[in-house]
């Protein structure tokens, strides 16, 4: 343990929300789980209509189940593979998808496979209830203190971005808990640290900064095994389901990163919350917004780099990481935003026992964003990168007198 996190247990990192900030807080987190339990039988009667329950999963459960039925070249169509979604779960839909084509890499098939036989409700369930459960455990094991996990978990498990993880049938669960467990892991077992992200590669675009964090740490153990760990899950994916889905995806990856499908951009990116989204829902053309992207990325890869560097705790890192990991990537929904929630959680139980009613302002800002989103739909989303910004400003403004500098 360094000093750093000494210094925190020292003080228990209580989480003590200002009791306006507590109520309106859960106002609105029940809000959007009411939305949730609407959902199916009145879709839209009382906010943003998600047109049914598990749409997201709609995706990975029918990629799974055309692979496993021999139908793996559907996969690789975006419009044939929306209408057969939209024939398969006809009876789920309250009305047709537009474009939900499959954007993942084989290896993600391997972590779908356990819940295959289960039909499309059970496993939509299975997998919500195991990803949280993993979630819950890593942020048990890696609280600052016993006061301290009762109420992270209440707050990651809460928040309008869960209830929209939940009705999306998202994987952000998984992710949080991969995260989290691995930094906690970084500097007693980087071995296991490195394996558990390496698996990060399921949604290849949170995984960007794990080498950056990685080497700038010194772990190169960790790094390895975070190597072999992404190779072993994409060898597994070839081994079960053939080399040919690998043939087929890298290609079409190759061609999307140079020419974009228009589809995608229309109905998937633009969707989203990311900084090419917002950018261009704020005027910018194409090329402009990619870039504000790239600059994006380039900031929170130097942010995670100088925070890897420094003595700061392992909660400030992880939530320079988390953060970073949203602002980096270059497609992500709201709620992805469960990963600032954690990373705003961290950098308040870092403040000790006194957090000053900005910090929950802020924590409250970055809580809301989802229940104000998509960015296409409520313009003053479109500004939430900032907030991103200036959490992992706030975090890293202790980072610089602690950096350690390199020795002949």
């Amino acid at each position: 343990m360094s000093s750093a996190d000494a210094a925190i247990d020292d003080r228990q990192g209580l989480l003590r929300p200002p009791a306006a900030v507590l109520i309106v807080g859960l106002v609105m987190s029940v809000y959007v789980w009411v939305i949730l339990a609407t959902t199916v039988p009145y879709p839209g009667r009382i906010g943003l209509d998600y047109n049914t329950l598990g749409t997201d999963w709609m995706v990975f459960y029918g990629a799974i189940r055309s692979v496993l039925d021999g139908h793996a070249s559907l996969v690789f169509d975006g419009d044939r593979f929306t209408a057969f979604l939209n024939a398969t779960f006809a009876d789920w839909l309250s009305k047709p998808l537009e474009f939900r084509p499959w954007a993942y890499p084989p290896s993600f098939l391997v972590l779908l496979l356990p819940f295959a036989p289960l039909g499309f409700f059970g496993s939509y369930v299975a997998f919500q209830v195991v990803s949280a459960a993993l979630m819950a455990a890593a942020l048990r094991l890696n609280a600052a203190g016993p006061g301290s996990s009762g109420v992270l978990l209440v707050m990651a498990l809460l928040c309008p971005a869960s209830a929209i993880n939940v009705m999306d049938g998202q994987a952000v669960f998984l992710v949080v808990a991969l995260i989290v467990a691995g930094l906690g892991l970084l500097e007693q077992r980087p071995v296991l640290c490195g394996l558990a992200m390496g698996l990060l590669t399921f949604k290849p675009q949170f995984c960007i900064l794990v080498p950056l964090a990685l080497i700038a740490a010194g772990q190169w153990r960790a790094l390895w095994a975070a190597g072999l760990s992404a190779l072993a899950l994409a060898v597994a994916s070839g081994l079960i389901f053939g080399w040919d889905l690998w043939l087929r995806w890298l290609p079409l990856m190759t061609e999307n990163l140079v020419n974009p499908d228009a589809k995608w951009i229309e109905y998937g990116r633009l969707w989203g919350n990311s900084v090419y989204a917002c950018a261009s829902l704020l005027g910018a053309p194409q090329q402009l917004a990619s870039a504000i992207q790239l600059l994006a990325t380039i900031f929170a890869a130097g942010s995670v780099v100088l925070a890897f560097r420094s003595r700061l705790s392992t909660m400030e890192k992880t939530a320079v990481f988390l953060a970073a990991t949203v602002l980096a990537a270059p497609h992500s929904g709201p709620y992805d935003q469960v990963l600032l929630v954690v990373a705003a959680a961290y950098w308040l139980m870092a403040q000790g026992r006194s957090q000053p009613l900005w910090c929950w302002t802020l924590m409250f800002m970055i809580w809301l964003v989802p229940i104000i989103s998509p960015p296409l739909l409520f313009a003053p989303s479109r500004l939430a990168p900032l907030l991103t910004v200036t959490l992992i400003a706030l975090v890293l403004r202790r980072a610089l007198p602690m950096v350690k500098l390199p020795t002949r």
